[in-house]
């Protein structure tokens, strides 16, 4: 075909509605989305930082942000938690139950620690599940971050402890690495 053809049904092709275009940015999202995803799983090796919610890092890069300015995103591991104590928003002897509440399930775990132990580690602390949060929600204290709250961090611990998933978006379920791998994506 020469370049004149291709001129010329170039020229011919119908421009598309703007429901085509919508449903042509849904496509590029949908492909975006799996992107997203796959960078929390392999974090180690991309060294990729979400500066979202967890329904917003499930949209694939679809910017739903009005706001006037980025969310702060700025969050510190828990190894800095752990070595910086007077950077801490709160006390380090602040009782983990006492911020998130805990099952009978985890009477003797959980709620027997501070939060300074549980970023410490704990044996107990499968996926460091609870040295993620534990960080997250120091994040959230200091302003490190501007995407999550303390409620939806205790939500995430209660549907964690209670139903054994995380539920970021209908019909979406995390397990408990899965939402540590978020909360782990979410400071350097």
């Amino acid at each position: 075909m020469s370049t004149e053809d291709q001129q010329t049904r170039a020229s011919e092709a119908p421009t598309l509605t703007s429901r085509g275009s919508a449903r042509r940015r849904l496509t590029k999202a949908g492909l975006g989305a799996a992107s997203v995803l796959w960078s929390l799983d392999s974090r180690a090796t991309m060294n990729t930082m979400v500066c979202v919610s967890p329904s917003g890092a499930l949209s694939g890069g679809l910017n739903s942000n009005y706001a006037k300015s980025p969310p702060k995103c700025v969050g510190k591991s828990p190894g800095f938690w752990k070595n910086h104590t007077g950077a801490w928003p709160c006390s380090i002897g602040k009782d983990f139950d006492d911020v998130f509440g805990c099952s009978a399930k985890y009477a003797k775990t959980y709620a027997t620690k501070t939060l300074y132990e549980i970023v410490r580690g704990c044996d107990f602390d499968k996926y460091n599940f609870g040295m993620q949060l534990v960080a997250t929600y120091l994040n959230v204290l200091s302003g490190r971050i501007g995407f999550l709250s303390v409620p939806t961090l205790q939500q995430m611990w209660n549907q964690i402890q209670n139903q054994g998933y995380y539920q970021p978006a209908k019909g979406v379920f995390w397990s408990a690495e899965q939402t540590k791998r978020y909360l782990e994506a979410t400071h350097d």
